[in-house]
């Protein structure tokens, strides 16, 4: 039951007017794969904290990775956003019939 409702999920995640989006693709993947590379590092901090008492991370390393995660989500949606408004421009409905 629930792989069936997340399959579902992703394919409605995937489809745009024009079908099957590889921009949409793109987007859900950056979007999943960045939100576990996040998790992953708070968890990290985290149990570096409890098991140590403090962190000995860099802190700057750190917020570099973040940025660049967070510029990999910027331009997956950029590239997204762009498309799907020329998408729209140039597939209107005609309302004359």
């Amino acid at each position: 039951m629930i792989m069936k409702n997340l399959k579902y999920f992703i394919k409605e995640l995937l489809r745009t007017n024009s079908g099957i989006s590889s921009k949409a693709f793109f987007l859900v993947a950056v979007t999943i794969i960045g939100c576990f590379l996040l998790f992953t590092c708070g968890f990290v901090l985290i149990y570096e904290v409890v098991k140590t008492g403090t962190v000995h991370t860099s802190l700057s390393g750190l917020s570099t990775f973040v940025c660049s995660i967070a510029s990999l989500f910027a331009t997956a949606g950029l590239t997204k956003a762009v498309g799907d408004r020329n998408e729209h421009k140039f597939n209107k409905p005609d309302h004359d019939e």
